[in-house]
């Protein structure tokens, strides 16, 4: 069935998939999967070094979801990677004929070879048993009072296995020789260069880590998002995460969000959001607001708009004078592919951006890295921000190419490659990028 081979990836006891994020000032929260019902939802946790002497109580949920494959060029015959759905292993979910009597209207015979052909519209039919992907039970579990800049331990109760991760410093404060560094990556999937991209960032030993959009490539074939959880695990539970949603997890699939929303949880209710597809965090000297940019309305009406513009207002530049945005879609992208898919959204927040001081945008999408210099409306500008992609983190769609010609005025440096980058701010008026490949 659809999570059979998330099941067979469970080779740590009965959970998996662990990782970290935030919430609220102080406050960590702990996500983990389960395949088997009665894991309790509860986290043990200290400072590293001393006893897990604090318990967290939290909540546990689950989702089932249609599956969807839409994304047949990739999933079948990826340009790196492994095949992830065969013609045999989708057809045996569209034929219901070892289910279903001969006079029931969803009965059907599928070969392999005619698999594809027989989705209907591009999901196994609603009336097919085996339409639905049933997700993991997954535990979310916030880790209250937790003091800045230190590094804890902590185990879910009916595990055996301890992880470690650092909290962020507070919002405005700094340590001199101390810099606040931020991995940064985009467009990740389950390839061995994701998994290469995943080990090369851990090695930097960021604090924290954004990752700009298209975490699993499930693209409709939801055991992919466990994959990904148990792949990304080493890096993701010992470094805490701040995530946004891509056209991965809202469209490819018909996914909407929602196994994102379940299984990545953001800090949006504590930053003052209806939604978690905009929201806010504050570390150090830096401020991030962090949108789901063109897979929303973005006009002057949109409340995706009206969250951005309030966020932006209520920013306190000498308590966190770095300014930065991360959302999926590039407005400043010098590659064919993806060329301008961004441009509303450019025409309705670059000026409200520029009107505020954002220093820099981090942008995935485009499957290559490129950086730009400080631009506004297509021209270089002293005050205007820098663009940077990152959408190179390993997928299997493999890197993007071809670039226009020429390269313009604006853009700085661009390569077609896989890698990471690290943002790292030393202090309220120095930071600097590293990307390496």
């Amino acid at each position: 069935d659809g999570s059979s081979e998330g099941r067979r990836l469970d080779a740590e006891g009965p959970i998996q998939q662990v990782h970290v994020g935030f919430q609220g000032p102080g406050q960590a929260v702990v996500t983990f999967m389960s395949w088997q019902p009665g894991i309790r939802s509860v986290v043990q946790y200290g400072v590293e070094g001393q006893p897990l002497s604090a318990e967290a109580q939290g909540q546990v949920s689950t989702y089932t979801s249609q599956i969807c494959p839409t994304n047949r060029e990739s999933l079948n015959a990826p340009a790196i990677g492994e095949q992830m759905v065969t013609d045999a292993k989708l057809a045996e979910l569209l034929d219901t004929s070892d289910v279903l009597p001969e006079d029931s209207v969803a009965y059907k015979v599928v070969e392999p070879s005619e698999a594809w052909a027989k989705l209907s519209e591009g999901c196994i039919k609603y009336s097919n048993p085996d339409a639905f992907y049933q997700a993991p039970y997954i535990h979310n579990v916030i880790l209250p009072d937790l003091k800045p800049r230190t590094r804890y331990s902590y185990r879910p109760v009916d595990s055996d296995r301890t992880f470690t991760f650092s909290t962020p410093p507070a919002a405005g404060e700094t340590e001199v020789g101390a810099p606040l560094r931020i991995g940064v990556w985009a467009d990740v999937g389950t390839t061995l260069v994701s998994q290469g991209v995943m080990q090369a960032l851990k090695r930097w030993q960021p604090e924290v880590a954004i990752l700009v959009g298209d975490l699993s490539y499930a693209d409709g074939w939801s055991p992919k998002w466990d994959i990904f959880g148990t792949l990304m695990e080493p890096l993701m539970a010992t470094v805490g995460h701040l995530t946004v949603a891509g056209n991965h997890e809202i469209a490819e699939g018909r996914q909407q969000g929602v196994e994102w929303m379940y299984r990545y949880p953001v800090p949006y209710r504590a930053s003052g959001s209806e939604s978690p597809l905009w929201y806010s965090y504050e570390m150090g000297l830096v401020h991030i607001l962090c949108i789901v940019g063109c897979y929303a309305p973005t006009g002057a009406d949109s409340a995706q708009y009206k969250f951005v513009e309030e966020d932006l207002a209520r920013v306190n530049r000498t308590k966190t004078p770095w300014l930065v945005v991360q959302f999926h879609v590039p407005w400043y992208n010098s590659n064919r592919q993806h060329y301008e898919e961004g441009y509303k959204h450019r025409q309705d927040m670059e000026a409200l951006f520029y009107s505020y001081g954002v220093d820099i945008v981090f942008n995935g999408h485009v499957h290559s890295y490129e950086r730009s210099y400080p631009v506004n409306n297509y021209m270089p500008d002293a005050c205007g921000i820098m663009h940077i992609v990152i959408g190179d983190a390993g997928n299997y769609e493999g890197p993007a190419l071809p670039w226009k010609d020429p390269q313009p005025g604006w853009s700085a440096f661009r390569e077609s490659s896989f890698g990471a980058g690290a943002f790292t701010v030393h202090n309220d008026t120095y930071a600097d990028f590293e990307w390496r490949r």
